[in-house]
């Protein structure tokens, strides 16, 4: 029987090594835990629209779906990474223009001047990270699917009768 390892025992050098060499795992883990910190520096630095009601139930759904998503990329779900890109690349302008004092809205469309909160950049920098670690993780299950997909497609088509060559010609034995 296979005995699974916990984060708390794989945190020895093997286990560093074992992160970092695994794209998905690191990016998960970045994702679960720079995004819980984005979190609570959103809660705690009111960095919230004040048009927003109930914020705090807000960041904690988000907080469920941070770990959901999170719990997917570790196990190697790279679609769920390719699509947080996206996302997450938008927060990452949000924030950088919150910081800057502008706020801008995708529905309804709206681009309003607020308050600089320079604290914000802060978020945006983590986010950025979160956004890299995302694009690798993306990028290495990309790559590994595709070369699967090509790996069977050349087994498939060398299965065929043994008398016909790789052009489906039949091959002349002497």
């Amino acid at each position: 029987m296979k005995r699974t390892r916990f984060f708390a025992q794989s945190v020895g050098p093997q286990g560093i090594m074992e992160l970092r060499n695994d794209p998905h795992k690191s990016a998960a883990l970045v994702y679960a835990g720079l995004g819980a910190i984005v979190i609570m520096i959103t809660l705690l630095a009111r960095l919230v629209p004040a048009g927003r009601e109930n914020a705090v139930l807000e960041l904690g759904i988000g907080l469920v779906f941070l770990i959901i998503f999170a719990a997917l990329i570790y196990r190697g779900f790279w679609p769920a990474s390719a699509l947080l890109v996206f996302s997450n690349s938008w927060r990452v302008f949000t924030y950088f223009n919150d910081g800057r004092g502008v706020h801008v809205e995708i529905l309804p469309f709206s681009v309003t001047q607020i308050q600089a909160r320079p604290v914000a950049f802060v978020n945006a920098a983590l986010m950025l990270v979160i956004v890299f670690m995302l694009a690798r993780s993306a990028w290495f299950g990309f790559r590994n699917w595709r070369k699967q997909r090509r790996d069977s497609n050349r087994g498939d088509s060398n299965r065929g009768d043994s008398n016909h060559g790789d052009n489906g010609r039949e091959e002349q034995s002497s």
